[in-house]
């Protein structure tokens, strides 16, 4: 007998029809590999960058989270991150561009994103951008409260009051008691000119919560403009340390701290606040003005230049250059530099003030009273433009009337200031005659 066929191995017996199947398997295995590689690659650039920002290298954390985003271009985790490293390095059009783009990416994820842009364009002075991103949210009901008071907040520093009031209403319909938006609507009345309203509800706000940052920030820029800039000082103090860099409230803090005769402290109050928001125009030109008075004209220069690149709009970096100009004796340019600033803003209180005096010094009577009543019109007119005010109207022989209202607010602050007893005296001078009151005799009679 023949001996027995030994038995094939099995491998040798898989059919030709498995082949495809085990090449396209092999396929699915390499593409998986690969797929988590760049998964691997792509959480390990993320967490480069995070741990570049907690060592405060905000340049070196952008390029790790830009690389990111080349390993994951559909997701908007690492654009939202790119963005906040290039808003710490002080680059915000790349951080406003980082959040555009992530927008576009994940239309669901357009909320969380605009908020922060909101945010980032109030930072840096924007606060145009900043209302308009922020109503596109309200028009498609996605604040929260405390955003739809921020919204009002700053429609209400644009002059939009009615506006202000609407978005207001968002929330008082709903609880007419909210001690926030008491403050909000504060703020309103006080920006209207309604100021005895303003005071006592304000104090009524600090005497229920005496720790109400928003209505102490209020109150005080209240008494800066009424002169009392020791009793805003006061307020102040209480801010809690994590706000006092915000811009809006250094904005006020130096305005105060110029009152008190303190402008060392606030150029270095400017200076830490500069540090933290390099394209803030406002800040910028802020310190400008500062470096300027006190004799540093270069340095002043500069940091205006700076503060238009930043923002070529800037009503605040248009007037500082105008002071400049009106320090080196060119009224003319100076003119023209306020009214720029004032048509980028209309309500812009320091270019008024300046102008005014320009006007009234080129024996433009007509052109000074203007632009003293609307610094009345707008609640931001001193007492001494108050009294520059009446003057003018006595001087002109107008609005008595007017005048008087005005000279007879001075003279409760200080009754025997001649100044101000004479201006009353011409004003009263002019007054119309009021007509005899006698019995009406009919001449003449029926014939």
């Amino acid at each position: 007998m023949s001996a027995p066929v030994p038995a094939m191995p099995s491998r040798l017996l898989r059919p030709l029809w498995a082949l495809p199947l085990l090449l396209s398997l092999a396929c699915k295995d390499s593409d998986t590999l690969s797929a988590r590689g760049q998964e691997q690659r792509f959480q390990a650039k993320m967490n480069e960058g995070h741990a570049l920002l907690n060592e405060n290298q905000p340049e070196l954390a952008a390029r790790a989270f830009s690389a990111a985003s080349g390993l994951a271009p559909d997701r908007t985790e690492p654009l939202v991150q790119l963005a906040e490293a290039q808003r710490r390095a002080g680059n915000s059009g790349a951080a406003i561009l980082a959040l555009k783009q992530a927008m576009t990416l994940n239309p669901s994820e357009a909320p969380d994103i605009k908020r922060k842009l909101a945010e980032r364009y109030e930072r840096d002075g924007l606060i145009r951008q900043s209302i308009t991103v922020l109503l596109e949210l309200r028009d498609a009901d996605q604040l929260r409260d405390s955003e739809i008071l921020r919204l009002a907040h700053l429609q209400t520093m644009e002059g939009q009051h009615e506006e202000a009031f609407k978005t207001l209403e968002r929330i008082q319909k709903d609880r007419p008691d909210d001690l926030n938006a008491k403050v909000v609507e504060a703020e309103i009345l006080l920006a209207k000119g309604e100021e005895v309203l303003a005071a006592k509800l304000m104090d009524r706000l600090l005497e229920e919560q005496p720790e109400l940052t928003a209505a102490r920030v209020l109150r005080a820029r209240y008494f800066l403009r009424n002169g009392y800039a020791e009793y805003a000082e006061q307020d102040l103090s209480r801010i809690p340390p994590e706000d006092a860099l915000l811009p809006e409230y250094v904005a006020l803090r130096v305005g105060v701290l110029t009152e008190l005769d303190r402008r060392a402290d606030a150029e270095k109050l400017l200076a830490q606040a500069v540090e933290q928001n390099p394209r803030n125009a406002d800040l910028l030109a802020r310190l400008a003005e500062l470096r300027w008075v006190a004799g540093n004209k270069v340095e002043a220069q500069r940091l205006v230049e700076q503060a238009l690149k930043a923002q070529s709009d800037s009503a605040r970096a248009l007037y500082v250059r105008g002071l400049m100009h009106e320090g080196a004796g060119n009224a003319q340019l100076a003119k023209e530099d306020y009214g720029f600033a004032l048509t980028e803003n209309s309500r812009f209180a320091p270019a008024l003030s300046r102008l005014w005096r320009l006007q009234a010094r080129a024996a433009q009577d007509d052109a000074a009273v203007a632009s003293l009543e609307r610094l009345l019109v707008l609640g931001e007119a001193t007492l001494e433009e108050k009294v520059a005010l009446a003057d003018l109207y006595a001087r002109t022989r107008t609005k008595p009337e007017q005048g008087l209202k005005l000279i007879a607010e001075a003279l409760k602050q200080d009754a025997r200031n001649e100044e101000y007893l004479e201006i009353q005296k011409a004003l009263k001078s002019i007054l119309p005659r009021k007509k005899a009151a006698g019995p009406l005799i009919m001449r003449g009679g029926r014939r």
